[in-house]
């Protein structure tokens, strides 16, 4: 009979290694299970329909979970500092991943974002340092503020639908090498991609019409920005000042007719 798991309702229950969640439950609220150091497997059955914020906050000893096809959010925190979580598979039901969900997940290796979500929140997966790989849906519109932040991916593709990729976003991950930025982005935000210092090359559409402070801020070692535009486009995106500090002054951009230096 029971519906709801309640706030805090099994918070630093320290001791708590298993539970069942039975399928009569459509909601497990914040800080259900927050501080539940020794609770390793969690099976969210397909009746749970939002998981609230921090509800398995800090809980170090989870190392698998299974999101029901029936929950539509993930809240804020809710499985921030998971540190032995090593794989997630979001399903297509949910439509929005909250602020620092999965933040400091650093055991996490393996992530699939399902189809339905449209919004990926601020510091979502902040210093998930051994994710290395990840696939951004067509469905997604925004990526948030330090979304990706000290992650270890090494490419990364940003589909036409995103609109919008906010500051941080990708700073801080000294793997990224690769950078494709779909069609329909229109800024970049201050210091996205700060501190990627293995990053050589990026694409960046003609939809972008700014671009944010120090963006690009000490990525020594890219070589050159595929612009989908002209070169008199490229020169009018409004650029905040110092968006290239460290970046080489012979880093090329090549235009749709022809190639300018990164200085020109």
């Amino acid at each position: 009979s029971v519906t709801s798991i309640g706030h805090g309702a099994f918070y630093d229950c320290s001791r708590l290694t298993s539970i069942t969640i039975p399928d009569s439950v459509t909601s497990i609220n914040d800080d259900a299970f927050k501080r539940c150091i020794r609770l390793a497997i969690v099976t969210i059955p397909d009746s749970v329909t939002s998981i609230g914020d921090y509800a398995f906050n800090s809980c170090s000893g989870l190392t698998n979970v299974t999101i029901g096809n029936s929950v539509t959010s993930i809240g804020h925190g809710a499985f921030y500092d998971c540190s032995r979580l090593t794989s997630i598979m979001i399903p297509d039901s949910v439509t929005s991943i909250g602020n620092s969900a999965f933040e400091n997940c650093a055991g996490l290796t393996s992530v699939t974002i399902g189809n339905g979500v449209t919004s990926i929140g601020d510091s979502a997966f902040g210093y998930c340092d051994r994710l290395t790989s990840i696939t951004i849906p067509d469905g997604v519109t925004s990526i948030g503020d330090s979304a990706f932040n000290s992650c270890g991916l090494t490419s990364i593709t940003i589909p036409d639908s995103v609109t919008s990729i906010g500051n941080s976003a990708f700073k801080n991950c000294g793997s990224l090498t690769s950078v494709t930025i779909g069609n329909g982005v229109t800024s970049i935000g201050d210091d996205t991609f700060r501190f990627c210092y293995y990053l050589t090359s990026i694409t960046i559409s003609d939809s972008v019409t700014d671009i944010g402070k120090t963006a690009f801020n000490a990525c020594i070692g890219l070589k050159c920005i595929t612009y989908k535009g002209a070169i008199a486009d490229w020169k009018s995106v409004a650029k905040v000042s110092r968006w290239n500090d460290g970046v080489p002054t012979d880093c090329i951009i090549h235009c749709t007719d022809g190639d300018i230096k990164i200085s020109d």
